[in-house]
């Protein structure tokens, strides 16, 4: 007589200390979503290791199973020349799957986008976003496979490049039959690098990695124009960097072991960041300097990216808290003396003999004279300007001489220096020339012409507007709003620079009055005086405008115009938009 046939409780119920109820697949894993098997090893019995919760673990491996198995039947992906993490291996390790389900997207990040993205970083913006050394990120390339917070970081390293800088490239990606557009990849790589942060701590080691990444999704959503987004992102970063700061009473943050430097670069470039977006939007700040904070060190022997970011925090130091304070409106202490000080501070702080790559003096020379046109303003709110002052920085035409400072300074430049640091460099522009067409409506007619062989405001202004039209990003975003402004303040001018920039005139720009057609439009790097005919003197060095011709053409009734709040784009304006873009 044969012996009945023992019937052994599945692996899963068994787990679970639960009644396995027969035939296979039993009724409690068909209820738990489970896969139901028995092994032939006894499993040891009750809660192992950090699981807390005995479902979770099993499907955890049950996922991990299916993907070794689709693993083993995907034909093996090209091996490429380093980062071993990401092309070369599966885009789903198993080993990063069970801890935080992630699932990537398969060859979003390939070697040919990691590699352009990284070459163009290191050539173009070491030396104003110091954040990355080279060796260090091939090493977190590499490890991007397996490691989930080596994996988001080189993901948002990625999507910085793609949205923030001028970077361009022709990018197949696998799931798709055509190339991506540079839109449709900065999309993916922003929507990518999002979704691996949400699994990831970003409390616990690597802290510095945490920062990073957070510094870069602000840069993202500072290239989207998602304003609430990136300060999210920036005061995340901030807050990172204070709270290791306090915990450890020591360097703040893991430095690169690598560079030894890197902490000092980090926290300065988070100053920057943070106190250039506070006086953009009105915000507070987190990060102060103290005798304690990072200094950067003064080597002779440092290369020019190193001096060029000396120079960067130079300018933005004398920000601080007081000064903001001032610029919120939540104090009134301040004077003619300490305002006309920090103008002072502003342009000593990049000396004119300055010899650096364009790339860099874009940022530094971009940034002083917009640094300028704020002190300037809060010298107009506090009611400090004057037709005779006693410093010039007080004087109400003070706006046409930091113009024609800029103008001289982007003259020089090329339009892939300007266009590497994306649209921060652009609102800057886009500020300047607002503040100049406020000067420009006191001026009479005959003052907003050039004088001679001399550049008039005009010039300024025009030469602002090609700039703000020719960098990618502004002709859909900035364009319309300026041209809104001149419509509003300077309706001469609207005629003039959409003859300039090669555009169709619309209605709402229409000019009352007319263009005297004497005048010769002009798309050469250095524009001609409006009245000059002589087209040999094009190389001329333009000469400041002279006080007296000024004195004589100002409108002092119309200063009531300046500090208006800039105008928003309505339906007309964004139809406008979409059809020169």
């Amino acid at each position: 007589m044969s012996s009945p046939v023992k019937v052994q409780a599945c692996d899963a119920c068994r787990r679970r200390k639960v009644k396995c109820i027969f035939p296979h697949p039993c009724k409690q894993c068909r209820s738990a979503g489970l896969v139901c098997r028995t092994s032939l090893q006894r499993q040891r019995k009750g809660r192992q290791g950090r699981t807390a919760n005995i479902l979770n673990e099993l499907r955890s491996k049950d996922i991990e199973q299916s993907l070794d198995h689709d693993i083993r039947n995907l034909s093996p992906p090209p091996r490429v020349l380093g980062l071993e993490g990401l092309v070369g291996t599966t885009p789903h390790s198993p080993q990063a799957a069970g801890r935080c389900h992630f699932l990537r997207t398969p060859g979003l990040l390939g070697y040919d986008l990691v590699n352009s993205c990284s070459n163009y970083f290191f050539s173009r913006m070491r030396g104003t976003v110091p954040i990355l050394q080279p060796d260090s990120f091939r090493k977190q390339a590499d490890l991007a496979g397996t490691c989930a917070h080596a994996y988001c970081l080189v993901a948002a390293f990625c999507a910085f490049v793609v949205t923030q800088t001028g970077f361009h490239v022709d990018y197949e990606y696998p799931g798709y039959s055509h190339h991506l557009s540079m839109e449709e990849l900065r999309t993916s790589l922003i929507a990518e690098a999002t979704e691996a942060r949400k699994h990831i701590d970003p409390v616990m080691d690597p802290v510095r990695q945490s920062i990073i990444i957070a510094f870069l999704l602000y840069g993202c959503h500072i290239g989207l124009g998602n304003q609430r987004h990136a300060y999210y992102f920036l005061r995340e970063a901030t807050t990172l960097y204070t709270a290791s700061a306090l915990e450890s009473q020591t360097p703040s943050v893991p430095m690169d072991e690598d560079d030894p430097s890197s902490e000092a670069r980090l926290f300065w470039l988070l100053v920057i960041s943070e106190r250039a977006h506070a006086i953009r939007r009105h915000r507070p700040i987190t990060l102060q300097v103290t005798s304690d904070s990072p200094q950067l060190e003064e080597d002779p022997c440092s290369d020019k990216s190193h001096a060029g970011f000396r120079c960067l925090v130079n300018l933005y130091r004398p920000f601080d808290e007081t000064f903001l304070s001032q610029w919120n409106g939540t104090t009134s202490a301040y004077s003619i003396e300490s305002l006309s000080q920090l103008q002072e501070r502003i342009q000593s702080a990049v000396p004119s003999n300055l010899d650096l790559p364009d790339i860099i003096m874009a940022d530094l020379r971009v940034s002083q004279q917009w640094l300028r046109i704020m002190i300037w303003q809060l010298s107009t709110t506090a009611g400090f300007l004057s037709t005779s002052p006693s410093h010039e920085c007080m004087d109400f035409r003070y706006p046409l001489q930091i113009a024609e400072d800029l103008c001289l300074a982007t003259w020089k430049l090329s339009k892939q220096s300007m266009e590497t640091h994306g649209i921060g460099l652009i609102e800057k522009l886009f500020e300047v020339a607002c503040t100049l067409i406020d000067v420009m409506a006191c001026l009479s007619v005959a003052g907003l012409r050039s004088s001679g062989f001399k550049l008039g405001p005009r010039d300024y202004l025009k030469h602002l507007c090609t700039l703000i039209h020719d960098l990618p990003g502004g002709r859909r975003r900035y364009l319309p709003l300026l041209l809104t402004k001149v419509h509003q303040t300077l309706s001469s001018m609207v005629e003039p620079i959409t003859l300039h920039l090669n555009l169709q005139r619309q209605p709402p720009f229409a000019s009352s009055i007319p263009e005297d057609p004497s005048q010769s439009v002009h798309t050469s790097k250095i524009p001609v005086a409006e009245n000059e005919i002589n087209s040999s003197s094009a190389g001329l060095t333009p000469e400041s405008v002279s006080r007296n011709w000024i004195d004589n053409n100002f409108n002092y009734a119309d200063m009531s115009r300046i500090g208006d709040k800039t105008p928003e784009i309505d339906e007309a304006f964004l139809q406008y938009s979409n059809q020169v873009s």
